[in-house]
């Protein structure tokens, strides 16, 4: 069970900008909105959005869960 939770996001796994536009339009999020469920700035989103730097696996996962799981954005 421990190998399954340590499966590592291959880079070309890891969310695209355009995938991340993508689900924050689906789910009518704004930038403010998804750093304040993620816990991370502001800032940070927009570079993910402009493609200045990559979503980290962790976040990769979260946000994908988030998309599966959509009611769990209304928890935050």
């Amino acid at each position: 069970m421990v190998g399954v939770l340590s499966k590592r996001i291959s880079v070309k796994e890891r969310m695209s900008k355009e995938e991340l536009e993508k689900f924050m339009h689906k789910h009518g999020v704004s930038e403010k909105e998804l750093s304040e469920i993620l816990g991370v700035t502001q800032g940070a989103v927009g570079h993910w959005c402009n493609g200045v730097r990559d979503i980290s696996p962790t976040t990769t996962r979260l946000i994908r869960l988030f998309d599966k799981y959509p009611q769990l954005l209304k928890e935050f």
